[in-house]
Order: structure tokens, then sequence, then C-alpha cells
């Protein structure tokens, strides 16, 4: 970038020529540290005294790249700024005083400032994390011959974010009155550092922005009683939704190799999906990762065989938005090799205080019986009943089973399963139902990813425990922290805690297993 050079105030330059003792008037030499020789008349004189007082500032503000084409960010990031500042080798005297300032933008959240470290010439200085607002007076009297107050915050009054450098004289504890004093050095060749300085600070979008809004960002430098001159101005355009995705229906049965199939959309004027992660579950409450990132819109694989399996897609965008599970997006199947007969469906549901059964069928052949099996547990599976099979059938049909009163069994969630018995006596299980108990009406709980890297989600499926408050506990019992479930899907962080076993126990005294690995 071009060096600028700044005019001071005639008026200062007045004073200092005819105040004093008529500058270099007598013959006398410079002060120790000038840049130029005596001049011969009283123009050059008049034009010595300005060179002294001259530092130069090409100004910069950097911010994130963002993503192609129009520099995307997401509205959930925190977006980190860089503005450098330099006297120019040019110049002809060091900078005392040093105001930065930079407006905060309509798009940009003031109360989620964080300073980030500064520094000049060859030193740089880290500010804690979290700070918005400092104070410190550095002491570079070996560098420069001056202690340096910094003062850094968010003005309120003029809704800026604001950095003020001022050199002090270690002697007075005032603002050195020689004007060639200073703290950011000319630049010089051989040392490389001199003469630049920078600033770091970070910002989130408002959550109110919509997407295809822009949030820019620019600053302004005063180098002592110089103009001011504007740096450039960064723009970043937001991404401000997550996109959204849909798994294609599975039939019944399968037969290895699988595939899976699914469509997927940004938000409207989005930057577009970046990759699909796929998830699978056996018991339908803790769902893995089966594929972390796939850009493609199916895979065939194989998994295996004799089980149920349940899936659901979730896309990412460019910029790191990230879908979350919607009710109705998760697909199951029974996967194995080809059954007597070919289920079309088995699911349950809870009226009052019986549970309904209902399962229907495409085709049977030499089906004897159907035992229903339930537990209270998940693992361990007894007969409650059995239903008898059409034999020998190419047609639907539609099969019901009513388990009645379960109330008395004291217990929240139930566990059903069918055996399906040919007439030879072999035998092939159903998916499994889980149904749920309560004096309300409640859906299922999920967890996804489990096992998880870090972070987990929670999707209650009973509403009411909004507002709740669940309880991390780690193998041995020891109560880690207070969980606020703020959302139907509530994000949990575990990067912090060791690689284990850890339960989450919900307000209702529902029971998450959690393994992180």
């Amino acid at each position: 970038m071009s060096s600028i050079t700044k005019k001071t105030s005639f008026i200062i330059l007045f004073v200092l020529l005819f105040a004093g003792s008529n500058l270099f008037a007598q013959g006398d030499c410079p002060p120790s540290g000038g840049t130029r020789k005596p001049p011969p008349s009283w123009w050059e004189s008049f034009y010595a005294a300005m060179l002294v007082l001259l530092p130069l500032d090409p100004n910069l503000i950097i911010g994130p790249d963002g993503q192609p084409d129009k520099k995307w960010v997401s509205v959930n990031d925190r977006m980190p700024y860089t503005i450098l500042f330099e006297n120019d080798s040019t110049a002809t005297a060091r900078s005392r005083y040093i105001k930065i300032t930079t407006p905060i933008e309509p798009k940009q959240d003031a109360t989620t400032l964080e300073l980030g470290s500064f520094g000049f010439n060859n030193q740089s200085f880290d500010i804690p994390p979290g700070t918005s607002s400092y104070y410190q007076r550095l002491d570079c009297r070996d560098s420069t011959g001056l202690y340096v107050d910094i003062t850094a915050g968010y003005d309120v009054i003029n809704n800026q974010v604001f950095w003020e450098f001022q050199g002090i004289d270690p002697i007075t504890l005032l603002p050195p009155e020689d004007p060639l004093a200073g703290f950011l050095f000319l630049q010089d060749s051989t040392q490389p550092n001199y003469g630049n300085g920078f600033v770091n600070f970070t910002t989130r979008p408002v959550t109110s922005a919509i997407t295809l809004d822009t949030i820019g960002a620019r600053a302004f430098i005063i180098f002592d009683e110089n103009d001011v001159i504007p740096t450039n101005i960064h723009t970043n355009t937001i991404d401000a939704f997550a996109p959204t995705s849909h798994m294609t229906a599975l039939s019944p049965t399968n037969n290895n190799p699988i595939t899976l199939a699914w469509t997927g959309t940004d938000d409207a004027g989005g930057c577009g999906i970046d990759y699909y992660t796929i998830y699978v579950s056996k018991d339908q409450v803790n769902y893995s990762v089966l594929i972390p990132r796939i850009s493609r819109n199916d895979t065939t694989l194989t998994l295996p065989a004799d089980s149920s399996y349940c899936f659901f897609v979730l896309a990412t965008d460019r910029v790191g938005n990230k879908e979350t599970l919607r009710p109705g997006e998760i697909q199951c199947t029974y996967l194995g090799p080809p059954l007597p007969v070919t289920w079309l469906y088995f699911r349950g549901k809870t009226v009052a205080k019986d549970n309904l059964l209902d399962w229907a069928t495409a085709n049977e052949q030499n089906s004897k019986q159907f035992d229903v099996e339930r537990s209270l547990n998940g693992t361990v599976f007894g007969r409650i009943g059995t239903v008898a099979a059409a034999g020998n059938s190419n047609q639907t049909k539609i099969y019901q089973y009513t388990d009645p009163g379960i109330d008395r069994l004291n217990n929240e969630y139930m566990f059903y399963r069918l055996k399906q018995i040919d007439i030879d006596g072999k035998f092939k299980y159903s998916n499994i139902v889980r149904l749920r108990y309560t004096e309300n009406k409640k859906g299922n709980t999920i967890v996804y990813p489990n096992p998880t890297l870090g972070s987990i989600t929670i999707l209650v499926g009973d509403n009411s425990l909004i507002g709740s408050v669940a309880v991390l506990y780690d193998i041995n019992g020891r109560l880690l922290e207070n969980i606020k479930i703020a959302a139907s899907s509530q994000a949990v962080d575990l990067s912090r805690y060791i690689n284990g076993t850890y339960f989450i126990k919900l307000s209702n005294n529902e029971v998450l297993k959690i393994l992180k690995q």
C-alpha cells in the first residue's frame, strides 16, 4: 500500500517556528535524532519543522477470508479482524500517540466483542481471553525509552471499538514533550518488524441476521496530530440458516448390499451444501455416525445381517451450519436374508393405559404365527401373546395386538418385537418398537452421535423437558455439570472430558448412556 503523508496543523507549526528561539535561525543543529541538516533559508526551516513531525501510516483491516464467491461466513461464526498500521521509512519521527477506532456495523453484535493481542515494532502482547475492555502501562523503556499506556474497549456513546496508545515519559510520567520521542519506530529494512503495529479483535454477527446480509468492518487510524486516515472496508456475506435433507424411504426388509439415497437443499440464497453425515442405530435411541462426510446423494454398503437398522441424514453447508434432526426423518429397515414373510411395517402407540401394536405383511409363505414379545429393558424379552398368521398369502395382511393396562408394569419404557414362526419351526424377529408410558403424551428421546468425539445432540420427545435441568455424571457416579435443556434439540459439549462412559439423567428420570471416544 502506498504511503500517505500526513500534514500537521499550521497553527502548531507556526507556534513551533515563532514562539520559541527561531528554529534553526541561528544556525543551531537540529535536535538529537533529527533527520535533516540545518536548512539555509526560512522556508526550508519551516519545511524541516514539518518533517520532524511527520509519521506515515498506511492502514489496513483484514477480516475472515470466508468461502467463495461472496466471502461467506456463518451467522454462528466468531469473526476475527486484524488492523495493521505502520510508520513509513520516509517519515522523520517516531509516533508518540496512536488512536484506532472501528465502528460497530449494523450486523455486528457489540456485546460479543473480545479484544485480542496487539503489538508494535518487535513486541507483541496478549490480552486474556474473553476481555472486552483493557488498560495497561507497558514498560518499553529498554526498547523505546518510554512507557506506553494502552487503553482499549467499546465506546458505547459512539458505538465503536477503540485502542489508544500513548507514550509516557518515564521521568515526568506525562506524554513526552520531545517531538522526536515516540514508541513506534520508522520502518527499517534491517529490522523488518520496526515501524509496524497491529491490533486484533473478534465479534459475532447479530442473531437476527438473515442469509445474504453483509457484515462489514473498517477502521480509522490517527498518528499524533495528523489527519484521520480510513482503512479499506472488509465485507463478508452471512449464511444464517442450516440446510435441510431427506432420506428416501426404505422398504421394510432389505438384503446386503443396501443402498441409501437422500436429497438436500440449502436455504434460499445460501452458500450451498458441503457434505452430508449419515447416522445409524440398532436400538432407535443411540445413533452413531456411519459415514461422517459424503458429498454424493447415495451410498451402497454392507452391514451385519439379521438385524433391524434405522438411519437418518444431516446436511452441513460450506460455512459449517449444521442441520438438526427433524421428527419423521428416520428411516428403518430389517436387513437380512429373504424372509418367508415380507414385512410392510411394525409399529405401536400408547392410548390411555394400553399399548396398541399393529403390523402388516405383503407376502407370507408357510407362516404359522407371530409371537408378541415384550421387554422392560430392551434386552430380555418374554412372550406376552400370539397371533395366528395367514399361512400362505400374496396379499396385504394387517394384524393388531393390544397390551392392556401397562400402568401396572410401573415402567416408563417398553420394548416390543415380533417373532415370526414358520410351520417348520424356523423363525425370524421383526424390528423393535420402543414405547413410552407417562401421564402425558410423550415421544422418544434420541441421542446422536453416540459414540461421540466431543459433542452430542439430545432430541427430546417430551416437550415438558424444555426448561428443565439435566445432570451429567461420570461412570463413578460423580456429578460433573448441570445441563439446561433450552430447546427440543439440545447440544451438549463433552470435549473437555476424558474419553469414557457418561450418563445424562433427565428431569423425568430418563437416563442416557454416552460413550466418548
